[in-house]
């Protein structure tokens, strides 16, 4: 996903699991460099002929990185007097804040290797798109929300990630209800045989395909039908150069 989705996430975690004095010095540029250290670690390891979203994107890989942001952690981020969480906390904090990375990267629909060389087996749940406006929207909201009443960093970060939950639930929501319009449409289809990808703007309307190579056709889960002709968002219009929805390649 975009860097800002998994910094987001990534601060709201770290902010949870590690209590204010036993943070590393300024401890959300940690948890938001940690966060998005496999995409550009990546630009590395792809010397050595890695492969987008492969080894520092793997299941070995993962505790390994939060392992080398604990070492880094305690070596340059304590705080004056010197405290800072154990190690097993710190390394449960990176471990989190490195695994959301995974997990935002699973829930598009472009793939992680989790097992990368040793396996090309590519894990996605196709839940979220590359770029959610919605997510972002709540995060304002509660950013305003926390300049206004000074909110404690616990009770800021419960609602972050609160918001992210709430997305996900209806993203996951949106999915099956598209999985069940499509199957009824496409000749009442079981619907492990569709393939469904959300939208980046309009978040009632899913892609749906049945097979490899057919064509990707919207559904509208709140009007329960197959659209036809162009598809507009008057609340959130695309940003220049995604006017269109990105569906992969077979």
């Amino acid at each position: 996903m975009e860097w800002i989705s998994h910094s987001a996430t990534a601060f709201f975690f770290g902010q949870l699991v590690v209590p204010p004095e036993q943070r590393p010095k300024r401890a959300g540029w940690w948890w938001a460099i940690a966060s998005i250290s496999p995409d550009w670690l990546e630009l590395f390891t792809r010397w050595f002929g890695d492969i987008h979203r492969g080894v520092t994107h793997s299941f070995y890989m993962w505790p390994l990185l939060a392992l080398g942001w604990v070492v880094a952690a305690r070596r340059w981020g304590r705080q004056s007097g010197g405290q800072i969480a154990s190690l097993a906390r710190l390394w449960v904090a990176f471990f989190i804040v490195v695994g959301s990375h995974l997990l935002l990267d699973g829930l598009m629909a472009y793939r992680i290797y989790g097992w990368w060389p040793f396996s090309d087996f590519k894990w996605a749940w196709d839940v979220m798109p590359l770029y959610d406006v919605y997510i972002f929207a709540g995060w304002i909201v509660l950013w305003l929300a926390v300049r206004r009443w000074k909110l404690h960093t616990y009770t800021t970060a419960r609602a972050g990630l609160a918001v992210f939950v709430l997305a996900m639930s209806l993203r996951l929501a949106g999915k099956w209800r598209a999985h069940e319009i499509a199957a009824e449409a496409l000749g009442h289809l079981p619907a492990a045989a569709i393939r469904t990808l959300p939208s980046y703007y309009e978040p009632w309307i899913w892609y749906v395909r049945e097979g490899v190579g057919s064509e990707w056709k919207p559904v509208d889960i709140i009007e329960g039908r197959i659209r036809t002709g162009e598809i507009k968002n008057p609340w959130f219009p695309p940003l220049p150069g995604r006017e269109h929805t990105k569906l992969p390649q077979d």
